[in-house]
């Protein structure tokens, strides 16, 4: 009997589905939301999971085997869907979806607002207690240092008493320095204390120009009504703003606009985003999010979700624009989605100028972040390159081989070593072709892989688990001739050069993999360490050959053209069987220098 959850089933199941837009719920045999999606065609869009080989996706088929049954709410337009799947994931978190969180607890700036005179703190973790908070913020030196800022140019109090006391105390020495404002001595109101506050929130939030206009008018108020000390503090206040200000500047001329600037860098199977936020010139915070595809649906070109997501998790509203790369984001939807928000909050894909410059920034801090904070693992490339070769067994242990020569004199074979996708040094080999004469690669290719298993087996180590040979179907062939000696030998590929496609003998048909997927990039590294790793040993046999050579002893022949002519004939006995004539085919030969030096050679 024919299990439910076949691709068959589904196909049927999907076939009475809407063409129309919205949000389909795939979930396991608990009826447990498994990963969340939304659709132009719900039809369309859900049986592509089920026709597809999903070659690059390699989290679909593992989906797949968990599910049970598909749900589908159907809405009037994209920009509907967009914002219930947004809903949707924050409320049950999908195990295959997205998770756009923080591996880490950044620090929040909390204000005490439910107190008659706040407090400004820096804490690991917000709450429901009515006190309001700014963040998070990564970088936390300069928020620190913007705390430091903001309670020395407002006064604000450190204390942790309970204010107002019924008996007021003497102030602290912070007041004696002019860095409190006394609260807890009856020194300051409670309504000017909260128009403190209110400031500190338009300096933290980065509204720095419109709060160094109005302190600039309340400075001239104060000088023309002669109060010439509060003048001198709204100054000092001011020249601290602006202190704090450059702190943030970014080298970009960036407009005064304030905006968030979305960029998106994808490695293998990882993902990074980077949200960068500007407010009036400054760069007052960068946040970046490091999640996996399996968490991440390869085939929706747009990343539409993660810009709603972003803003579904913050404690603010989108800021007046949001700028987004050229690629990957569809900028009528999300105009739209933010229409709804807010009909100040406009979408930009700029595609040049300064705000192309910041996108681009954006774009190259996701990708530092993921280089440098979360490391390539190659042992995903290894489990793709299984999956999209269909390959019968995990390749934990690839051995690649690769021929250099120029005639059989020269000819040499070099193999490297990859172990979970990293190259293993230690397990490097190198040969000198001894039994094939001629130009004969394939022959060649033959001994190479012959002798190398040959010598594992006799001395009972392991063979690798696959074989890399670099070239076509003809060369896949001419190696997999000395495995069929061998007991249990190792699965055998080759990946052509020129069209960069795979022959397995897995797979009827060569297997041409998108130029940015994983497995193929695994497979251009290791091809590209054995040939240099063959020219190398090449270049080094020749040139211990070439030193010294009875060539160089003859006059008017160095060591560069010893080498050229060296390596037109192969070897010396051949260069004194040419003929003048064969000799002057060569660079930097006339038929009387080349007849020259046959006869200084008989000599």
């Amino acid at each position: 009997m024919k299990p439910l959850n076949t691709s068959e089933h589904f196909l049927e199941i999907t076939r009475r589905f809407p063409e129309s837009p919205g949000v389909y719920i795939m979930r396991n045999v608990a009826s447990e939301p498994i990963y969340i999606g939304k659709a132009i065609n719900l039809k369309s869009r859900v049986r592509s999971y089920f026709l597809d080989e999903h070659l690059d996706r390699i989290q679909i088929p593992f989906m797949l085997q968990k599910l049970s049954t598909i749900d589908w709410i159907a809405t009037t337009s994209e920009t509907e869907a967009l914002i219930l799947e947004a809903n949707l994931i924050r409320k049950h978190a999908p195990r295959f979806n997205i998770d756009l969180k923080d591996d880490k607890h950044f620090p929040y700036i909390k204000i005490t607002t439910n107190e008659p005179f706040p407090r400004l703190l820096v804490v690991r973790k917000t709450q429901s207690d009515g006190a309001r908070y700014l963040g998070p913020f990564t970088d936390v030196r300069a928020m620190r240092t913007l705390v430091i800022f903001a309670k020395k140019i407002f006064k604000l109090r450190d204390c942790s008493h309970t204010l107002p006391l019924a008996k007021p105390l003497r102030p602290c020495i912070n007041y004696s320095m002019g860095r409190c404002s006394g609260a807890c001595g009856n020194k300051i109101t409670e309504k000017a204390y909260q128009h403190n506050i209110d400031r500190v929130v338009s300096f933290l939030t980065g509204k720095r120009k419109d709060l160094i206009a109005l302190l600039s008018q309340e400075m001239q108020n104060a000088a023309a009504t002669l109060d010439f000390e509060a003048a001198a503090t709204i100054r000092d206040q001011i020249a601290l703003i602006d202190k704090a200000s450059h702190l943030q500047r970014v080298d970009l001329r960036v407009p005064d606009t304030e905006c968030d600037v979305f960029g998106v860098w994808i490695d293998g199977t990882r993902v990074c985003l980077a949200i960068l936020s500007f407010r009036e010139g400054l760069l007052i915070d960068k946040r970046t999010f490091i999640f996996k595809k399996d968490s991440w649906d390869a085939t929706q070109a747009h990343h539409d979700a993660l810009v709603v997501l972003f803003y579904a998790e913050q404690l603010s509203s989108p800021p007046s624009e949001i700028l987004l790369d050229l690629d990957g984001f569809d900028a009528t939807i999300l105009t739209q989605w933010a229409k709804n928000l807010s009909p100040k909050v406009d979408i930009t894909i700029p595609q040049k100028g300064i705000k192309r410059q910041m996108v681009e920034m954006a774009i190259k801090n996701a990708k530092l972040h993921l280089m440098q904070i979360a490391p390539h693992d190659a042992s995903e490339d290894v489990n793709m390159l299984q999956t999209a070769l269909l390959l019968p067994q995990r390749p934990t242990t690839i051995e690649a081989f690769d021929i250099s020569n120029l005639g059989a004199d020269f000819a040499v074979a070099a193999m490297v070593s990859f172990k979970e996708g990293v190259a293993d040094k230690n397990n490097y080999r190198r040969y000198k072709i001894k039994t094939v004469e001629g130009q004969n690669d394939f022959a060649m290719l033959m001994e190479s892989v012959t002798r190398r298993l040959t010598r594992l087996y006799a001395e009972q180590k392991p063979f690798p688990d696959l074989l890399l040979i670099d070239g076509g179907k003809g060369q896949l062939h001419a190696a997999m001739e000395p495995l069929a000696r061998f007991e249990h030998p190792p699965m055998i590929i080759s990946l052509a050069k020129k069209e960069e496609i795979v022959f397995t003998p897995f797979a009827n048909d060569p297997i041409a993999l998108p130029e940015n997927h994983p497995a193929r990039k695994l497979l251009q590294r290791i091809r590209d360490e054995v040939h240099r790793s063959a020219i190398t040993y090449h270049r080094k046999l020749r040139g211990k050959r070439f030193k010294g050579s009875a060539l160089e002893r003859i006059p008017g022949i160095g060591h560069a053209k010893a080498i050229v002519l060296l390596t037109a004939f192969g070897s010396l006995e051949k260069l004194i069987e040419a003929s003048p004539e064969e000799i002057s085919k060569v660079k930097g030969f006339s038929l009387i220098s080349a007849a020259n030096l046959l006869a200084a050679l008989k000599k």
